[in-house]
């Protein structure tokens, strides 16, 4: 099992280098844990916790040179800035590793909590889901909460099975590490409590172990993040900012309610056949134990209702809940198996039947979009274009979904407005400025300024469509009427059937079959009466052109 959900995650994992075509991954954590080379031990970024960040920039510390933490690290930073291939691949990697000792622990605790076939099938559930599989090939901190929050549930469980103080002391640095990944892990405290409440009720000197568990809990995040204690006015800062920008819906995402967004991911991102194994272990395991059905399942809850909450959605906020939704599929997995009959021999026929079954969905999605994501990127196309058709540093205006190297030996301009906050390394800005900022006047800017090249993709387009504001309408109908296609890469099997943008499956994950490699329909268009320019302006107003 573990081979297999190795070898599903290895399928592909160098796609899109040497540049990174998720935002997260090339702005959050890698470009973070190379900056600590040069400025110390503080990541100075805080929109995330630090737990992830901390294991690229020790693997690379450790890793370069032979293993020597000490010394001279300027020719890794230089390479992170020419060729960061060998740098991303260490940080997924280490994605790769936590998703597999979150396999494992699964079904550690499925074994310990019912017996081996519940082990088995929790495994297997987490080796092989869509979502997990594909957050693991990517340098980001998803996968690693997986293994803290099931063992935090198991420690939960455990605290109320058996009170003894070591299972206060393991659920809280579950819980803390967890936090340590995904701040909204937080809510594995909840459990925690429950559970030490019904040992208080007994034994008033649960009370002290309680006050260990969250002393713990608190030290591990610590372990994981430490400058949230040292700079804190600014960590808290940050978190109001993220907060903020959580209740303020993407252009694009559309009227969907979170409430049914994301049971909808479940049925994509974990499988319909899980889902339904989840529904029936939760119902049988609250027959025969309500409370430890509780303490597996208040997490999952108590995080869907949080999300509900927030403007913006995406499927791999709610993948915290795949370790417990695992465990629960799996029990009434093996509980439906051991119905049939009586005899050890039909319940495990029964049994593997019915888990191969449940993981057919999963494992074809993980080998197409494995094969996808080893073809080349739209994106990596059209700059090849560029580079071959055009001079050095061409002026080109192109649409913000592209990371910052990619601009390298061209004249980009016409961004939208800058962002008035820090950022490391430089960003070009978002789609929502550039979007919002756009109007059919800018295409006379275009061409008294020599920016002929217009670099259209479809990740940004198709959010002005799907939200429609009259102005950014108004510039892409007057883009196509005065200018020719000169480039044109698609990543679909059929062009005319192009797949329906969605912000997860279709910017970062490929799940739909009309998807034939990755990256976004890509056209350069060139402006009618345009003198193409090169390099730098040297007239006009400089911030209208630059970032």
């Amino acid at each position: 099992m573990l081979a297999g959900g190795l070898a599903v995650r290895l399928y592909g994992l160098d796609h899109g280098l040497p540049f990174s075509y998720h935002s997260d991954e090339s702005l959050h954590f890698t470009s973070r844990a190379i900056r600590m080379f040069d400025d110390g031990f503080n990541p100075d970024y805080f929109q995330n916790p630090s737990g992830y960040t901390y294991l690229v920039h020790f693997a690379l510390r450790f890793g370069w040179g032979g293993g020597w933490p000490f010394g001279d690290f300027s020719d890794l930073v230089a390479e992170f800035r020419d060729d960061p291939t060998d740098i991303y691949m260490t940080a997924r990697y280490i994605a790769v590793a936590l998703a597999l000792l979150a396999v494992t622990g699964a079904y550690a605790v499925g074994r310990r909590l019912w017996g081996a076939l519940e082990g088995v099938a929790a495994a297997a559930i987490l080796a092989f889901a869509f979502l997990p599989v594909a957050y693991s090939r990517y340098g980001v901190t998803d996968a690693g909460a997986l293994l803290p929050i099931v063992v935090a549930l198991y420690g939960a469980v455990m605290v109320h099975e058996d009170g003894r103080r070591r299972w206060f002391v393991l659920a809280g640095a579950a819980t803390g590490f967890a936090i340590g990944f995904k701040y909204t892990a937080g809510l594995l405290v909840v459990p925690l409590l429950v559970a030490a409440a019904t040992r208080i009720r007994a034994d008033r000197a649960a009370i002290r172990d309680t006050v260990l568990a969250l002393a713990v809990m608190t030290l591990a995040f610590l372990v994981t993040t430490p400058y949230f204690l040292l700079d804190m006015g600014e960590a808290l800062d940050e978190l109001r900012a993220q907060s903020y920008a959580a209740d303020e819906p993407k252009i694009g995402q559309g009227d969907d309610s979170p409430v049914f967004f994301y049971p909808s991911t479940l049925t994509w991102g974990l499988g319909w056949g899980a889902v339904a194994a989840t529904l029936v272990g939760a119902v049988w395991l609250f027959r025969r134990d309500r409370m430890r059905a509780f303490l597996i399942a208040v997490f999952p809850v108590l995080l869907y209702l949080y999300l509900c909450t927030a403007g913006r959605h995406f499927a791999r906020w709610l993948m915290p809940t795949y370790p417990a939704l695992a465990l629960l599929a799996a029990f009434g997995l093996a509980r439906t198996a051991r119905s049939f009959s009586l005899r050890p021999e039909r319940q495990v026929l029964a049994f593997a039947l019915l888990l191969g079954a449940i993981l057919v969905q999963p494992v074809l999605a993980d080998l197409r979009t494995g094969k996808l994501l080893e073809r080349d990127d739209t994106r990596a196309e059209a700059r090849e274009f560029l580079q071959s058709e055009f001079r050095p540093r061409p002026r080109i205006v192109i649409e913000p979904s592209v990371p910052f190297p990619w601009y390298r030996g061209f004249t980009a301009g016409f961004g939208p407005p800058p962002r008035y906050r820090k950022s490391y390394p430089p960003l070009p800005a978002r789609p929502t400025r550039y979007l919002y900022a756009a109007g059919p006047e800018r295409i006379d800017r275009y061409r008294d300024a020599g920016f002929c090249l217009v670099l259209v993709l479809s990740f940004v387009r198709e959010r002005a469509e799907e939200e429609r504001p009259p102005r950014t309408l108004a510039y892409y109908d007057r883009l196509e009427r005065e200018s020719d296609v000169v480039f044109d890469a698609h990543p679909y099997d059929d062009p005319s059937e192009p797949v329906t943008f969605d912000f997860d499956r279709s910017t970062h994950l490929y799940y739909d079959r009309g998807f034939a490699r990755p990256g976004p329909e890509v056209r350069v268009r060139r402006l009618h009466d345009c003198k193409q320019g090169y390099g730098r302006p040297t007239t006009g107003d400089p911030a209208a052109f630059w970032r």
